[in-house]
C-alpha cells in the first residue's frame, strides 16, 4: 500500500507577504493547512466525512523549519503526506518547494483524533488507515521535544477572540496562537531577524468571546534570538506554548 501524497502550487499575494515582501510565517502555516484539507478532501476524508462521523482532527504540535522565505509573486509548490498513523495521533509532514525544485520549508505535525461529542481521543480506525494508504505496522511517530516555559516573561499582551479566528471546528485556528506570540516579540528583532524555526504545543482551545494573553521572553543567542511564548487564558491555564528561533543571516 502507497502512502498517499497531495501537492498544491500557490503564487504568493501581496497581502500575504511582509514589508519585506517576502511570505508571512501565519501565511505559509495556512498553506500547510490548505494542502492538508485538501488532501483530506481528495480521498474522502474530508469535513463532511469527519462531521458525519462525529471526528475530527486537532493539531497538537508543529515543528517548522524556514531555509528561504517564498517572496512576493514567487510561485511555489507544497507536498504534504500522512507520515504514520498510532492509536489517536496522526503524524504528518510537508515540505516547499520552489521553481528549482529545492526545499526551501518543511514541518513535522502531530494531530490527535478527537470524538467532537465526549471532547476526548477517539482511536483511529481501519477506513481512515486505508485512506491515507498506511496500515497499523506505519506506526513510527515523528518526535517533536517539548518547549520549555521561563519563569517569568519580558513582553505581555491581551487579545480578544474574534469571529474571524474561530475555524470549522469552533475554536481558535491554530495560525492566531503564532500571530498574537509574534505581536509580543520587539519590532526591532521582528524587523531585522529572520524567523527561521518553530516549535509549536497546542493545550487547550481557546473560543469565540475570550480574552488571551500572549506572554514572551526574549533570550540572545551568538547568531540572534530565541522567543519563548506562553499564550493562556483568563484562568492564566496554557492554551498554547511555542519556541521560535529568530538569526540574523548577514552574522550567521
Amino acid at each position: 500500500m502507497n502512502k498517499v501524497v497531495s501537492e498544491k502550487e500557490f503564487e504568493i499575494n501581496y497581502y500575504e507577504v511582509d514589508f519585506k515582501k517576502q511570505l508571512l510565517i501565519i501565511s505559509l502555516m495556512n498553506y500547510f493547512d490548505d494542502v492538508a484539507t485538501k488532501q483530506s478532501e481528495d480521498i474522502g476524508g474530508g469535513l463532511d466525512y469527519m462531521r458525519n462521523k462525529g471526528i475530527a482532527w486537532v493539531l497538537y504540535k508543529w515543528d517548522i523549519t524556514i531555509k528561504r522565505y517564498p517572496m512576493f509573486r514567487e510561485r511555489i509548490k507544497v507536498r504534504t503526506s500522512s507520515y504514520s498513523l498510532k492509536k489517536f495521533y496522526g503524524y504528518r509532514t510537508f515540505e516547499v518547494f520552489d521553481k528549482n525544485n529545492d526545499v526551501i520549508c518543511s514541518a513535522n505535525s502531530v494531530w490527535l483524533l478527537i470524538d467532537i461529542n465526549k471532547r476526548r481521543a477517539k482511536r483511529i480506525t481501519e477506513d481512515i488507515y486505508k485512506m491515507y494508504g498506511l496500515t497499523e505496522k506505519d506506526n513510527k511517530p515523528l518526535i517533536i521535544e517539548n518547549v520549555r516555559l521561563p519563569e517569568k516573561f519580558d513582553f505581555e499582551r491581551h487579545f480578544d477572540v474574534r469571529y474571524s479566528d474561530i475555524d470549522t471546528n469552533n475554536h481558535v485556528n491554530n495560525v492566531k496562537y503564532v500571530d498574537w506570540a509574534i505581536e509580543t516579540v520587539p519590532i526591532d528583532i521582528v524587523l531585522n531577524y529572520s524567523l527561521e524555526n518553530l516549535n509549536i504545543t497546542y493545550k487547550k482551545e481557546a473560543v469565540y468571546g475570550e480574552n488571551v494573553k500572549s506572554s514572551t521572553k526574549v533570550q540572545k543567542t551568538d547568531c540572534g534570538y530565541i522567543g519563548l511564548h506562553k499564550i493562556s487564558d483568563n484562568s492564566d491555564k496554557e492554551l498554547c506554548v511555542i519556541k521560535t528561533v529568530w538569526k540574523n543571516k548577514k552574522k550567521c
